[in-house]
């Protein structure tokens, strides 16, 4: 080895003037090169070919668009990755809201998949999953021995991408320049925007401050949402369909808003709790229509009058029933599943006037007690009709679920009537983050530390605003953005 430790400690132990520091720099830089992976790796003396990247390394590659600006297909076709996506640490394709040019400049938005084989597509149950429809490219580090072709569930084909040889430098220095990414915890999903850059130069409180507007801003939209609807249906039909659309929330919130609307408050009142679930449950298109002899014994017992009550008047809602096509039940925790949070839904019927008297007391206390109390016997140890019965009873509507019920339903409701106090009472919330406020938060202010303040509602909604408002539909990579402009930092 032309340079050793010894001859580095000793250069070290004699500093000379100014004049020569510098040299003396260069030469521990050469001396380590000698010691470092990436430098023995891409030298001639590598005898070991280096080791292909895993998965989370792949995606850290394409996170700090490691590749080409334009790269091409495994068919030929070459096109420009406008901008990579937000990296998704949940369920789901790696990538979300990717942006890619075609030759003819159709500009395509959606994700992007990556693996290591391209086979692993088909591995995964890609093929069959719809949570997959929306990808627009599959990104894989090797070609395939045999040509392989990447489908969705509804049968398009998806553009594939062999990764190894495009990338901007060799994976071997590529490996160390994301080594920092990779060993960080937990990992980023997206990278700070052009809004960020400016707002990092401001004022320590310029920040906080914009956020807070958009914040308040946000729940007066939320408000005036809800006081359009109570001008057609009702304080308390407003309620209704509000408090079934957040029992929904996030991926099943729509077929919830319909079973509310389909089945008012005002004639389900006049229900016994039998009749409520039997409707609920089959108009929702949930209720099992297979045989009995499947179920547990106490499944039966549960099914068993709903069904005696349905089928009487199944012909008469025919038009109404649900199709399974709005449900979204892959990647749903066991307690969020729709099934519990339907007979939430029908316990709601009775508590539904003291709720508003709630609310038009603003006394979150009771709101939160009245949520809290709901119970179904069954629904409370069970999750679906197949699973297996619980050891200990669970919630029907859990402590975060009812937060969010007071953020997007009892507050903006106050709002009706005094808007500053609905503004305090969010103000004074809890607020959980989630991986949206978590996206946002590196999209808007990245390193700026705002971390005493970012537990409050109005910073948290805030950032979800500005979020849902550019980010969410920006394809540019924050380049054409008008975000910037509109604050002024342009």
């Amino acid at each position: 080895m032309a340079w050793s430790v010894q001859a580095m400690n000793s250069r070290s132990e004699h500093p000379r003037g100014n004049g020569e520091s510098r040299s003396i720099g260069m030469e521990n830089f050469l001396t380590y090169t000698s010691f470092s992976p990436q430098y023995q790796s891409a030298s001639a003396l590598a005898e070991m070919p280096p080791r292909p990247p895993n998965e989370e390394q792949l995606q850290a590659v394409w996170f700090e668009h490691w590749m080409r600006p334009v790269i091409e297909t495994d068919e030929g076709v070459r096109i420009e990755i406008v901008q990579p996506g937000n990296w998704n640490h949940s369920a789901g394709p790696d990538f979300l809201q990717a942006a890619i040019r075609l030759p003819d400049g159709t500009l395509r938005v959606g994700a992007v998949e990556l693996h290591l084989r391209a086979g692993d597509w088909d591995a995964h149950g890609h093929h069959t999953d719809p949570a997959y429809n929306e990808t627009i490219l599959h990104v894989v580090w090797e070609a395939p021995s045999k040509t392989f072709f990447p489908a969705t569930e509804n049968f398009r084909h998806v553009p594939q991408v062999i990764l190894k040889e495009q990338l901007l430098a060799p994976w071997e220095q590529v490996r160390g320049y994301i080594s920092p990414l990779i060993d960080s915890r937990p990992l980023p999903a997206a990278q700070p925007g052009r809004c960020q850059r400016w707002l990092a130069t401001q004022p320590a409180g310029t920040a906080l401050n914009l956020l807070r507007a958009a914040g308040a801003f946000r729940l007066n939209q939320k408000a005036e949402r809800l006081g359009w609807r109570i001008d057609a249906v009702g304080e308390k039909q407003t309620l209704w369909e509000a408090l079934a659309e957040g029992l929904g929330y996030s991926a099943n919130k729509i077929p919830f808003r319909l079973l509310a609307q389909r089945l008012p408050h005002a004639m389900m009142l006049k229900l016994t709790r039998e009749q409520r679930l039997s409707r609920i449950f089959g108009l929702s298109g949930l209720l099992p229509a297979t045989s009995l002899e499947s179920f547990d014994p106490e499944v039966r017992e549960w099914i068993k009058p709903q069904w005696e009550h349905w089928w009487k008047i199944r012909a008469r809602y025919d038009y109404a029933i649900l199709p399974r096509s709005p449900w979204k039940l892959a990647g749903l925790r066991p307690w969020n599943r729709p099934e519990r949070r339907l007979a939430a839904m029908a316990e709601l019927v009775p508590r539904l006037a003291r709720l508003h008297e709630a609310v038009t007391a603003r006394d979150a206390d009771a709101f939160r007690r009245l949520l809290d109390g709901i119970r179904d016997p069954f629904w409370d140890r069970h999750t679906t009709f197949t699973a297996r019965s619980l050891s200990k009873p669970h919630h029907l509507i859990g402590a975060e679920r009812i937060n969010d019920l007071l953020l997007n339903v009892f507050w903006p409701l106050v709002h009706q009537a005094n808007a500053s106090a609905a503004i305090r009472g969010w103000h004074e919330s809890e607020s959980a983050a989630n991986s949206v406020t978590e996206l946002a938060r590196q999209r808007v202010l990245g390193g700026i530390e705002l971390k005493p303040y970012l537990h409050e509602t109005l910073v948290q909604q805030g950032l979800l605003q500005i979020y849902h408002d550019y980010c969410r539909t920006d394809a540019s990579a924050c380049a054409d953005c008008p975000f910037p402009r509109t604050i002024g930092a342009e």
